[in-house]
């Protein structure tokens, strides 16, 4: 009796090589193959541009490396150049104005000045320790009221009407006069 079922035996004479793998290899194993060797290019590109761009970047930190590198050398050079006479009047002039006793000056100008008065300008003049005031009012008492003020504050030796007009301003007439206020030094 011969057995009615045989099991199939697979024979390969096939030689080893690239061709018998991809015959005998599964089609799903072989998208899954094209895929990953797809994803591996597109990793390198961009793994290539990323270095790509790392170096120049690096070019570019290098690169103002040395700019800054040469600027602070210049930029020592020229602090140990004299300085012109012109430049040093200028700077000297800016730290007298910062270094003028804004504080007591102007709540000196605050508690003397009335609601009557009508501030418009206030100038220092820090070398001569001057203070020029420009303001407004309605009649002449209040001007003299006002220099009255000026005069009884601690800060200021001596105050000056320099100049005073009659202005129309509308229906109503102003006074519009300038003032110059002297402080002392020994506050400054």
């Amino acid at each position: 009796m011969a057995s009615a079922t045989m099991k199939r035996l697979h024979i390969d004479l096939a030689p080893f090589g690239w061709r018998r793998t991809l015959y005998r290899t599964h089609a799903v194993v072989r998208v899954l193959a094209l895929v990953a060797l797809v994803l591996c290019v597109l990793a390198g590109l961009c793994a290539y541009k990323l270095f790509a761009n790392l170096d120049s970047l690096q070019f570019e930190a290098a690169r103002l490396a040395s700019r800054t590198e040469r600027m602070v050398r210049a930029s020592g050079a020229s602090s140990s150049a004299p300085i012109d006479a012109k430049q040093a009047a200028a700077v000297n002039v800016a730290v007298a104005r910062l270094n003028l006793p804004w504080g007591s000056i102007l709540d000196a100008v605050e508690s003397a000045t009335p609601s009557q008065i009508a501030l418009l300008s206030i100038t220092p003049e820090p070398g001569r320790a001057l203070l020029k005031i420009e303001a407004e009012c309605a009649s002449s008492k209040d001007m003299i009221d006002y220099l009255t003020q000026l005069e009884q504050q601690p800060l200021f030796e001596r105050v000056t009407l320099v100049r005073h007009e009659r202005m129309r301003d509308g229906m109503d007439g102003v006074i519009r006069f300038q003032i110059e206020a002297q402080w002392r030094r020994a506050q400054s």
